[in-house]
């Protein structure tokens, strides 16, 4: 994530058992429902307008749609319906406003949310529709969203495997991915292009950025290959299709016609 840690080590063994730093994480152990989420952030705003924690808070949350609302819990039933109403209830009637809010110029300090959100694909209705993106928990996030990205296509993974290559043994050390700006009510500018994604984070996605990161980094891979002398070859992940959304094709087409 690009936080500074400091490794948290079992002296008896060596073992990194944990991380510390200038951050407060949790997981589903301890956040099991839409509500348990937006209850903890709620709690954390508490504690910064009562001055007990006088920082900008940013929040990260990955990811939107992994978990149910208390009521498909209760009732041992994940119904989609009621997760999205929890999302709308949760965040787009209470936590949401609370983030923006906090723009205003006479607010002390400035919060923000960031999420990743799963999506599905709908089906389209004839075959002269294309499928369309959702958003798993409803759309509330993508409404109240000030920007908003979107990575790789909508009916495959939209991205190209960049491999070193040498007698047979590859290391994947980089990915292309197509990706969008859906909406941005911060400067209104939207486009598309394509980024290069690595383990050390993103690069631009032309020859010179990759030819700088392999220099940088092409000795972690002699274990490997076992030489720098390699060759750099890219999987193509193919042309979105719409038929790639359906598990037994033409079949499934004709019978939605």
């Amino acid at each position: 994530m690009g936080f500074e840690i400091e490794p948290v080590v079992d002296e008896s063994t060596g073992e990194v058992v944990d991380y510390k730093g200038f951050f407060i994480y949790t997981d589903r152990s301890a956040l099991n429902t839409i509500e348990d989420v937006a209850a903890f952030i709620a709690d954390l705003l508490h504690e910064q307008k009562t001055g007990a924690l006088p920082y900008n808070l940013c929040f990260f949350w990955d990811s939107v749609g992994s978990i149910p609302c208390r009521l498909s819990i209760e009732s041992q039933k994940n119904n989609n319906e009621w997760n999205a109403g929890a999302m709308s209830q949760q965040f787009g009637n209470f936590i949401n406003q609370q983030i923006v809010l906090s723009r205003k110029e006479n607010m002390p300090y400035t919060n923000t949310l960031v999420a990743v959100n799963k999506i599905w694909v709908a089906k389209p209705n004839s075959p002269m529709e294309q499928p369309k993106m959702k958003n798993k928990g409803g759309d509330t996030m993508f409404f109240d969203s000030s920007l908003v990205i979107t990575f790789g296509n909508v009916t495959n993974s939209g991205t190209n495997k960049i491999k070193a290559t040498k007698n047979g043994k590859d290391v994947e050390f980089a990915k292309r991915t197509k990706i969008s700006c859906d909406k941005n009510h911060i400067t209104g500018v939207t486009s598309k292009g394509a980024s290069i994604m690595t383990v050390h984070g993103f690069i631009e996605d032309d020859k010179k950025a990759v030819d700088e990161y392999k220099k940088a980094h092409s000795a972690e891979w002699l274990q490997v290959l076992g030489t720098k002398d390699f060759d750099i070859v890219e999987e193509n992940d193919g042309e979105e299709d719409i038929r790639d959304i359906f598990d037994n094709e033409p079949t499934t087409l004709e019978t939605n016609e």
